[in-house]
């Protein structure tokens, strides 16, 4: 993911995104977004709850500030709200903390939206959407036959997903030529990159994985 995609991110994120959250959700929402596409081009970030409030409430505690800083449950709090509203997804919880998937605004149905409304034109919202949609998700997954595009493994309706073969950074759209089934693993890595980009680390994954079946 090269600058100019990155700051484009950005001032989707500003402008369609945080007019959704409140002051608190934004903030740990923009610190999931730093450690996850912004630092490393991926999709995905773990971090524990006490690591987070820490972390986020680090701006807040300068020498003229009162603030004590986010407690852990205000966090779970503002993260399951995030997550309600669809701009991250709780991939896994573990001893390390919560595996987070960061949603981009144009992940996200609302901001969409929000951003159609200040364009002046709703018409111009994808009437081919079958990454949002639950309903139109499965017509995906089952014409894939729930088989991960890349590496071929068996997904279930709890760990399937949807990988855009033109990422959408590079304008992919939602509709169903654009859209391929893909496990969790698979996902992360091409996340944001073209096949050609991902392929040699794909190709890696799927070696490693076979050699631990051996």
């Amino acid at each position: 993911m090269d600058a100019k995609e990155l700051i484009k991110i950005v001032k989707d994120v500003i402008d369609y995104l945080s007019p959704l959250q409140t002051p608190t959700e934004q903030s740990i929402y923009n610190y999931l977004l730093r450690w996850s596409y912004l630092e490393n081009g991926k999709n995905q970030v773990q971090v524990g709850d006490r690591t987070l409030a820490k972390e986020v409430s680090k701006p807040a505690k300068g020498k003229l500030s009162k603030s004590k800083g986010l407690a852990p449950s205000t966090v779970s709090d503002c993260i399951r709200d995030l997550a309600k509203k669809g701009h991250v997804d709780i991939i896994e919880i573990n001893r390390n903390g919560k595996i987070y998937k960061v949603k981009l605004p144009s992940e996200v149905e609302e901001s969409l939206k929000l951003k159609n409304e200040k364009n002046g034109d709703l018409k111009k919202e994808p009437l081919e959407d079958y990454f949002t949609d639950p309903e139109r998700r499965k017509i995906i997954f089952e014409r894939d036959k729930w088989l991960c595009h890349y590496c071929g493994d068996k997904v279930t309706d709890k760990n399937a997903t949807l990988d855009h073969l033109n990422p959408q950074s590079k304008g992919g759209k939602h509709n169903k030529d654009n859209l391929k089934t893909c496990c969790l693993v698979c996902n992360s890595i091409k996340s944001g990159k073209t096949y050609e980009e991902a392929a040699p680390f794909l190709l890696k994954s799927i070696r490693e994985k076979k050699q631990k079946q051996i």
